[in-house]
């Protein structure tokens, strides 16, 4: 089903770079927050923050992709729309910019942009990869200052991890219409709206809301069904959320 492949997409995209050091040597470790991020039909851009909590300076290549689906309704990854003259010809996210250049302990905001129609609602894979520069990479580094830096790193041994999130851009006229109906084996919820909907905080548990699952977040795109299958004597409880509208639901 297509809710499963947000489930599958929290998984964190990890770059590994090895080298031939037993030694440890500074390195970057960047965090990028959430893994979901979601552009309303009220907005048409959105402010992502990119954290680097390691010893050196983190230099982040951005790469997108969107999420569409062929005609079996299979998920797959397609190279985002380029930008054709003028913003009005774009039809894609963008994200600018492209290239971050964060200090040890520092910060960098990206812009998430989406130019293009808002009649239905569009997924793109947004990709924050470190990397060790060279002169091509468009980080206007000089030769020496890319030696440099890569010699440093590659005095240890490191790993470079890198993250891939979600984006949400919803169509400029957000229809919310969620059904719920509850069985005493199970809880069917259906999206009969246009924009996806999340189930936040959502966990399995026993009478009186002791000993709870773990709780999870979970999307459902719009037209689609989730299903959660219930053990006995046990209830689900989770947050509705529609846009900005939020409310606890037991069953």
């Amino acid at each position: 089903m297509h809710y499963r492949l947000f489930t599958l997409l929290k998984t964190l995209t990890v770059l590994i770079g090895l080298t031939a050091s037993v030694s440890y040597a500074a390195a970057p470790n960047i965090n990028v927050g959430t893994l979901h991020d979601y552009i309303s039909g009220k907005q048409s851009t959105e402010l992502k923050r990119i954290y680097n909590a390691g010893d050196a300076t983190a230099f982040v290549r951005v790469t997108v992709h969107e999420i569409v689906y062929d005609e079996k309704g299979v998920a797959k990854e397609v190279e985002a729309g380029e930008i054709l003259g003028d913003s009005q010809n774009a039809d894609t996210l963008i994200v600018s910019p492209a290239r971050l250049i964060i200090p040890a302990s520092g910060i960098q905001s990206a812009r998430l942009l989406f130019v293009g129609p808002r009649d239905k609602e569009r997924y793109f894979r947004v990709r924050y990869i470190p990397v060790l520069p060279d002169i091509n990479d468009n980080f206007n580094l000089s030769a020496e200052e890319s030696a440099d830096y890569n010699s440093s790193l590659q005095a240890g041994f490191n790993l470079l991890a890198g993250y891939g999130t979600i984006v949400f851009v919803h169509p400029a006229q957000e229809l919310f219409d969620t059904q719920i109906t509850a069985y005493n084996d199970k809880i069917i919820i259906r999206n009969n709206g246009n924009t996806t909907i999340k189930l936040d905080k959502l966990a399995q548990c026993d009478a009186g809301n002791t000993n709870c699952d773990k709780p999870i977040l979970e999307h459902i795109l719009p037209g689609k069904t989730k299903t959660l299958h219930k053990d006995a004597g046990r209830h689900y409880r989770f947050e509705l959320q529609e846009g900005d509208m939020k409310k606890m639901q037991e069953f």
